[in-house]
Order: C-alpha cells, then structure tokens, then sequence
C-alpha cells in the first residue's frame, strides 16, 4: 500500500469516528439532554450489556470498555450523583458490588438505542444490498482485529 494511500485510510478512520460522535451528542443534545455526556453514554450502555450476563461489577464494566479502573470509578461516581446508576451489594455475597441502572438510565440508554439506530437506517437508505454485505464483512473483520490486538495487549 502506499503512503498516501494509508494516509487517506487513515484520515478517514478519524473523520468518521468523530462524526459519529458529533452525531451522536448532537443529537441528543437536541433532544434535551444536557446532564450526560457521551462518555457517559457509553457506561451505561455497557452496563446494560453486561448486566444482562450477571457481569456488572465495576471490574469487568472497566474490562469491557477497555478503561482503567480509576477512570470508570470516576464516571460512576457521576452518574450515580445525577440518579443514573447506583451501587449494591450482591444479595448472596455482600462483598460483591454491582452496579446498577435506574430508571433514569433506561430512559436515556433507549433513547440512545433510537438515536444509533436512526444514524444506522439512514446510512443504509443510501447502499444497495452488495454495499451493506461490504459495510458489515469490512467492520466484522476491523472488530475483529481490533479485538485481538486489544486482547494481546493484556
């Protein structure tokens, strides 16, 4: 590959990126939401993925975002401050903190769900059925890289 060629594969990785952020908070910046930011979005969706699998100790919500345990305490600590998340103990073993959503946060996580799906619909409307088995081959192969060397990293 050439220089300019991974040049431009790169710009493109970061533009993208953080236009799907830009996207993201502006969206729901539009709908009201101004007590949250995306970084704390993001928490909350991973604690709903992960609470589904009883794993919603602050350890593994750290692990699956690929943050450090200090910077999770820190958003944590936000969000139960603004009644999006609290603490409790594991009923059989009292030692075991899990962190759990309230209401408020199933609110927000769904109306976070829309808005990701909308952008998602509306990128799609455009491609034709061969683009959209590209699209989704091309970021199951990044994922999957993205995963492994994540997990080399360990």
């Amino acid at each position: 590959m050439k220089k300019k060629e991974r040049t431009q594969i790169s710009n493109l990785f970061v533009r993208v990126f953080n236009q799907i952020l830009a996207w993201e908070e502006q969206s729901f910046r539009e709908m009201g939401f101004t007590d949250i930011t995306l970084r704390e979005l993001h928490v909350l969706e991973a604690v709903f993925g992960l609470i589904k699998e009883d794993n919603n100790r602050m350890s593994e919500i750290a692990k699956y975002l690929s943050i450090t345990p200090g910077s999770l305490t820190t958003s944590v600590n936000g969000l139960v401050k603004k009644g999006y998340l609290v603490r409790e103990g594991k009923p059989d073993d009292r030692r075991v903190v899990l962190i759990v959503p309230t209401e408020k946060a199933r609110e927000v996580n769904g109306i976070h769900s829309k808005i990701r799906n909308g952008m998602i619909d509306e990128v799609l409307m455009h491609s034709s059925d061969s683009e959209k088995k590209i699209l989704f081959d091309m970021l199951e192969n990044l994922s999957g890289f993205f995963a492994e060397k994540q997990n080399t990293r360990k």
